[in-house]
């Protein structure tokens, strides 16, 4: 704010107000107004820190916080994935709840309640991870090991997967809630409130609101997680649950998790040497994700030439052929309630397997 004002143009100005004595440099008075200016200086360039703080923005830290908390807004905390586990062994085996099992990376998941081995020799228990975040979030047939060898425990193994694992809140995330708390007039139950309503519980991360969907006083909640997936049985409960708690009197309210929309990648690549093909790979992954992410809840049709453009814009690449998306050379549409997911992305090199 201040850059451009330097220790001397302070100084000068000081010095100019001063008509009386002699303001040559060496004078008392030039020696008394050095140290004076520098100081003044410093404050003002103090107060560039003032700017974050007042308009707050992703770079505002903890002020952020303290910014969004006069609204009554909070940051959310993260969540714990939870998954289905199914034990196999000596009919009658006890296993205690709060028994931990693990994947091969030792990700570690706790059994909420006691279960026994029946007579078919398997049973099934509900697990929930050691602690909230999306890397907890996992395939079935990953939860395979057990911390402490259960007598009578022959195997286990999670039939369904680890879904609702999130992060704790982002700053942009907040920022982005505080700003649509200022500038969207959330009032009376309208969609606007409905979505600030969604977006205060814990691991979701947006939500796309559908009023009269089926009929007069009815609504439709349709959520996704931070990452714009699906968000997981626990996270849709609460999130329904807080609407209740708030909604006008009358209101019908259905909340459901987005639908994942599996979104499969192929194409052949001319390489011009500079970078491997797996680290092309790689970052084809990433940009098509990003781009998934931007238009979640934003757009309808996924874009065939956009898909183009990034693996066309990707360093290694000098030019490609062949790409289908679905297997099929054309957009694709995403319904109202589906976000795009990336399935197998298949990348060879120059038309060979």
């Amino acid at each position: 704010m201040f850059d451009d004002y330097s220790v001397e143009d302070i100084k000068n100005d000081i010095l100019s107000d001063i008509t009386e004595f002699d303001t040559r440099e060496g004078s008392f008075a030039n020696t008394l107004i050095s140290p004076t200016s520098y100081k003044i200086w410093e404050l003002l360039q103090s107060l560039n820190a003032v700017i974050p703080i007042a308009f707050v923005d992703e770079t505002s830290g903890i002020y952020i916080d303290k910014r969004a908390n006069e609204f009554g807004i909070e940051r959310k905390k993260g969540t714990k994935a939870q998954a289905t586990m199914k034990f196999t062994g000596k009919i009658g085996t006890v296993i205690e709840k709060d028994n931990i099992f693990l994947t091969e990376d030792g990700y570690e998941y706790i059994l909420i309640d006691t279960v026994t081995i029946g007579d078919n020799g398997t049973c099934e228990g509900k697990v929930t991870a050691a602690e909230a975040g999306e890397i907890y979030n996992t395939d079935i047939n990953t939860i395979i090991n057990q911390y402490k060898t259960i007598n009578g425990l022959v195997s286990v193994t999670n039939t369904t997967a680890a879904v609702g694992g999130t992060n704790d809140e982002t700053d942009k995330s907040l920022v982005n809630r505080l700003y649509e708390y200022w500038q969207l007039p959330a009032t009376s139950g309208n969609v606007y409130h409905y979505k600030q309503w969604a977006k205060e519980v814990d691991g979701v991360g947006d939500a796309k609101i559908f009023p009269l969907w089926n009929g007069n006083g009815t609504v439709k909640v349709v959520i996704a997680s931070s990452e714009m997936l699906s968000c997981g049985e626990e996270i849709v409960n609460n999130c329904r649950a807080h609407i209740e708690e708030l909604r006008p009197i009358g209101a019908t309210v259905t909340v459901e998790s987005v639908l994942e929309k599996s979104i499969n990648i192929s194409c052949s690549c001319t390489l011009n040497g500079s970078v491997s093909i797996d680290d092309i790979k790689l970052n084809i992954e990433k940009k098509v994700k990003e781009y998934f992410k931007n238009i979640s809840f934003n757009e309808s049709t996924l874009l065939y030439n956009r898909i183009g453009y990034i693996v066309m814009d990707t360093q290694g690449v000098s030019d490609f052929s062949n790409l289908t998306i679905n297997d099929v050379t054309e957009n694709i549409l995403i319904a109202d309630n589906e976000v795009p997911v990336l399935g197998a992305l298949v990348v060879n090199v120059d038309g060979s397997n």
